[in-house]
C-alpha cells in the first residue's frame, strides 16, 4: 500500500485561484455568432476560449462523418475493398449527396474516406459503417460508445451521414471534443485538409473528383479542416481547424442561418488568436511525481508538455493537476520508461485531458535483488574454496618434494660412506 498512499498524498499540483470564464463573452472584443450553437477550443491545451449555447442539443447535419470517418480510421486498413450492400438502395438511409455507389461495387477503404470527408457522400457513410461495423446499428452503437469514451456524453447519433433523423443530437461543446480527438490523428488531419483527390471508380458518368466542400479551406490558408454540413433542420453547420505560428483551434458553428457561417468562424479564429495567448504550462520531462519501490526514491515524469491558454490580459490562471496511480497494488518492480501513472489536467472542473507519467530508473523486485547478493556470495565463497584448495595442493606437492629431495641427499650420503669404507 506504500505506493499507493505516496500517490494519494502525493498532489493536488499547484491548485487554482478561480479559474476564468470565457463562456458567453459580451465584451465588444468577443465575436457575435449568429449560430445558434457555438465553441472555440485550443487545441494544445483542451481549453475553452469561447461558446455559446455549448450544451445545447442541435442537429449536426454532415458533421456527423467527423465520428464516422475517425472510426473507420481507428478500426479499418485503409487498403481494405469495400463491398456496398442492397443497403444502398433504402431511400430513407440513403438520399442527398451522394457518389451514386452501386450493390456489390468494390472499391478501397480509403477512396470511400475521401468521398465520404470531402464530398460528403451519404453513400459511401452507409458503406462505410457496414465494412466497419458489419450492420448500420452496431456501427451506430460503436458511434456513440467513441462518443462516450471523447467525454461528449450529450450526443446520441442514430445514423451515420447525419441526415434528418428525430434525436439524432449533439452540442456545440462535445462536437469541439471529438473534432479535437479526430484531429489529433494524423491520418485524419491529412484527410481533411484535402482539397481535392480523384477516386477510382469503373464507371463512366459518376462523380470521379472528390472536392471538399469546406469554403474556409479555400479561402484561407490558414484553415486546415475540418467539415461542413447542411439540412433543413439543422441549417449551416461548420467545424473548423485553424492553424497559424503553432498555435491550433478548432471551432464549431451549429445551426446558423446562411453562408455568414465562414464569416463568424473567421470571427471566432481571430478572437482567439488576438485576446488569449498559449504558454507551456509543464514541459516535456518535467517531474510530476515522485512515488516509492522497495524503499528507493523513483521520479515520475511527462514525456510531453502540458500547454495552457491565457487570456492576455489575465495571468492569474492555472492548472490543476491530479496524479493517479494505474495500479492500486504496490509496485515490487518498476523499469525506465514504465507508464506507473496518469496525470489528469483539470481547469477548474473541466477535464482538459490525460497524459501518461513515466518512471525515470529501473528498481528491480527484492526477490532478484537477494538472488543476486546470493549468486554473489556464493560464486566468492566458491572461489574462495577453490583457491584454498589450490593452496592445499601446491602446499602438499612441495613438501613432497622436500621429502624427495631429503630422500635423495640421504642416499647420496650411504653410497659415499660406503665407497670410502671399501
Amino acid at each position: 500500500m506504500k505506493f499507493f498512499t505516496t500517490f494519494l498524498l502525493t498532489i493536488l499540483i499547484m491548485v487554482s485561484v478561480t479559474p476564468p470564464s470565457f463562456a458567453e463573452d459580451t465584451t465588444s472584443k468577443a465575436p457575435q455568432i449568429r449560430g445558434e450553437g457555438a465553441y472555440l477550443i485550443d487545441v494544445l491545451s483542451g481549453q475553452t476560449l469561447y461558446m455559446k449555447n455549448p450544451d445545447e442539443p442541435l442537429a449536426p447535419a454532415s458533421t456527423t462523418k467527423i465520428m464516422t470517418g475517425l472510426l473507420a480510421i481507428e478500426l479499418g486498413d485503409l487498403n481494405d475493398i469495400v463491398t456496398p450492400t442492397s443497403t444502398l438502395l433504402n431511400n430513407k438511409l440513403v438520399y442527398g449527396t451522394q457518389i451514386y455507389l452501386e450493390p456489390g461495387e468494390k472499391m478501397p477503404l480509403k477512396d470511400l474516406l475521401y468521398a465520404l470527408l470531402l464530398n460528403s457522400a451519404n453513400d459511401a457513410a452507409v458503406a462505410i459503417a457496414e465494412h466497419i461495423g458489419s450492420d448500420l446499428p452496431t456501427f451506430v452503437e460503436m458511434m456513440n460508445q467513441r462518443a462516450r469514451e471523447i467525454g461528449a456524453t450529450n450526443t446520441h447519433f442514430l445514423n451515420p451521414s447525419g441526415l434528418t433523423e428525430s434525436g439524432h443530437t449533439t452540442t456545440a461543446h462535445d462536437l469541439a471534443l471529438i473534432a479535437r480527438v479526430a484531429y489529433q490523428n494524423p491520418t485524419f488531419a491529412q484527410y481533411v485538409r484535402t482539397k481535392s483527390q480523384p477516386i477510382s471508380r469503373s464507371k463512366t458518368d459518376i462523380p470521379k473528383l472528390m472536392v471538399n466542400e469546406n469554403k474556409l479551406l479555400w479561402r484561407d490558408s490558414a484553415v486546415d479542416g475540418i467539415k461542413p454540413g447542411y439540412t433543413a433542420a439543422a441549417q449551416n453547420c461548420l467545424v473548423a481547424s485553424v492553424t497559424k505560428d503553432g498555435r491550433q483551434f478548432i471551432g464549431v458553428i451549429l445551426k446558423s442561418p446562411g453562408p455568414e457561417i465562414y464569416t463568424d468562424m473567421q470571427a471566432l479564429f481571430e478572437f482567439g488568436f488576438t485576446q488569449f495567448k498559449s504558454t507551456i504550462f509543464k514541459p516535456s520531462g518535467s517531474i510530476i511525481s515522485t512515488t516509492t519501490v522497495n524503499n528507493e526514491p523513483v521520479n515520475l515524469i511527462l514525456d510531453r508538455p502540458i500547454y495552457m491558454t491565457q487570456k492576455i490580459d489575465d495571468q492569474s490562471s492555472v492548472l490543476n493537476l491530479k496524479v493517479i496511480p494505474t495500479s492500486s497494488s504496490t509496485l515490487t518492480s518498476v523499469e525506465e520508461g514504465q507508464v506507473v501513472a496518469q496525470v489528469e489536467i483539470s481547469d477548474g472542473s473541466t477535464l482538459l485531458g490525460t497524459l501518461p507519467l513515466k518512471s525515470t530508473r529501473t528498481i528491480l523486485p527484492p526477490t532478484v535483488k537477494r538472488s543476486l547478493f546470493s549468486n554473489y556470495f556464493s560464486w566468492t565463497t566458491g572461489a574462495i574454496l577453490i583457491g584454498v584448495i589450490l593452496l592445499l595442493l601446491i602446499s602438499a606437492k612441495i613438501r613432497a618434494d622436500r621429502r624427495w629431495r631429503r630422500k635423495m641427499r640421504l642416499a647420496r650420503n650411504r653410497y659415499s660412506m660406503r665407497e670410502s669404507s671399501d
